[in-house]
């Protein structure tokens, strides 16, 4: 339960105080003490530590009412409520500069009397709250090594924390305006600071600014301001030296400048060595295909002249050299058509990638009559792409496709596309006999192959073809597959 509010009486005519005790109890107030001059009520309030005074003007002693409030505030901050039968000028100038929470004119009522003291005890409470919030805002500041800065809008006078003066170079408890803090700001920005900080003044809007203050006084540093208008003509404001987080970052942009740099420096010889890696495998396949012929036709020759002379071991060791020529020289062109392929400019033009499908698959089947097939292709499929190059992509998917489903009794290859958040995926599926996932990180390597040879024969270079004419295109390209259920090959083309 809540103790019940403690008022110290300070009058000298014992009736009046008898009187105001009985009232104060009546409303519900303990009042410890009732004191009759200055020298009474200041022992009295060091013992009883009351809640309010009640303060007669004229008393006891050598001081008056005014004087021994004036004592008290200097020493505690316990509310201070005159009682007086005077009006005077003078007497109520002399307790206005003791700033006390009421006035209270002899004869009062009762509820005078404790509207008075209510509405006193609500003041000193919102001033007990407001000193605390200062207190713990200048904890903040000081932990943040923030200053406070408060100016007058009309006169442009500037009151500044010590820290403030500390972070500006100012010397302390001197005056200073809105000149002053201009002179502070780098000359290099003075201009564009001193434009931004009118217009705030001038219509009332909020200032944030970052800028580097250069004094005799203090090492260069940078400083950030952020204010706002106040009540009246006032706009405060907090002072903070962002000098780490600024250094912070111009070390970071020179980082990434020479970052850059050396990444456009090295993408330059990157691209360089690609080319003439490129031209020299061009180059070594080119002249490699000469020798390969001679060997292959030397090879045939060889087996078509000599054949009754030679035992059946020796024909068939030359026919595994053919055979391993024929398909050198398949590696061979592979790699000359790769090489190709990254040194044609691109052609771009809406491609009908339906009609290219069709013709591919149409030569397929027409090559191998015998076999079953069900080839589906969904019309109307289109895409903005060099048709060279995905004449050269559908090739290749749907060989795949054609070879490795060759076991089936019935041979499904589909050609579509999807849309998927705006973006079209073009797709070749195939019933083939499929690979499992986990070594398809291996399918777009250069001569990567997931089966052997003698099942499935190829030069292992299709699939990385598809992938560099894709890239080419700014797509991308993936596959989902198990063993036995086929394979689908997605790929996109952005360009």
């Amino acid at each position: 339960m809540n103790r019940p509010s403690r008022i110290l009486v300070v009058e000298d005519e014992s009736i009046v105080a008898f009187n105001l005790q009985q009232r104060l109890a009546q409303l519900g107030y303990d009042v410890p003490a009732i004191a009759v001059s200055g020298e009474e009520c200041m022992e009295m309030f060091s013992q009883t530590q009351p809640d309010l005074v009640l303060m007669d003007i004229h008393i006891q002693g050598d001081m008056d009412g005014i004087e021994v409030a004036s004592r008290l505030r200097e020493t505690n901050s316990a509310p201070v409520i005159y009682l007086t039968a005077y009006s005077e000028d003078s007497t109520l100038e002399r307790a206005r500069q003791t700033r006390p929470y009421g006035y209270l004119l002899k004869p009062f009522s009762e509820r005078e009397l404790h509207a008075t003291i209510q509405m006193a005890f609500e003041r000193h409470k919102l001033e007990v709250e407001l000193v605390d919030h200062q207190r713990l805002l200048q904890q903040a500041l000081e932990a943040a090594s923030m200053g406070v800065l408060e100016m007058d809008t009309a006169t442009s006078a500037i009151t500044a924390s010590p820290r403030t003066a500390e972070l500006l170079g100012w010397p302390l408890n001197q005056p200073h305006d809105r000149d002053d803090l201009l002179s502070c700001v780098d000359a290099e920005e003075r201009a564009e600071v001193t434009a931004r900080l009118d217009e705030s003044l001038a219509k009332l809007k909020r200032f944030s600014e970052e800028f580097r203050v250069l004094s005799e006084d203090v090492p260069p540093r940078w400083i950030k301001l952020d204010a706002g208008h106040a009540s009246g003509r006032r706009m405060t404001g907090v002072v903070q030296d962002i000098s780490a987080r600024k250094n912070s970052e111009l070390r970071l942009k020179l980082l990434n400048d020479s970052l850059e740099s050396l990444v456009a420096e090295r993408t330059i010889e990157l691209k360089q060595c690609l080319k003439e890696l490129e031209a020299f495998s061009y180059s070594v396949a080119h002249d490699l295909r000469s020798p390969v012929r001679v060997i292959v036709g030397f090879g045939q020759e060889l087996i078509r002249e000599h054949a009754s002379e030679l035992g059946a071991d020796s024909i068939d060791l030359v026919n595994r050299i053919v055979t391993a020529g024929q398909r050198m020289g398949a590696l061979i062109d592979a790699l000359l058509h790769m090489s190709r392929l990254n040194q044609l400019p691109m052609q771009l033009r809406v491609v009908n990638v339906s009609e290219i499908a069709s013709e591919i698959a149409a030569q397929l089947m027409e090559a191998a009559p015998e076999r079953v097939a069900q080839v589906r292709i969904a019309p109307n499929l289109e895409a903005m792409a060099d048709p060279t190059l995905v004449r050269s992509l559908l090739d290749n998917l749907l060989r795949n496709a054609w070879k490795f489903s060759a076991r089936k009794e019935i041979t499904h290859i589909d050609v579509g596309s999807k849309t998927l958040n705006g973006e079209t995926i073009f797709f070749v599926r195939d019933n083939g006999c499929g690979f499992d996932m986990a070594s398809a990180d291996r399918l777009f390597g250069p001569f990567q192959r997931l089966h052997r040879e003698d099942e499935y024969a190829g030069t292992g270079i299709g699939l990385t073809i598809v992938q560099r004419i894709v890239m080419r295109h700014g797509g991308r390209v993936w596959a989902f597959s198990e063993p036995g259920l086929g394979a689908a090959f997605h790929f996109t083309l952005s360009t």
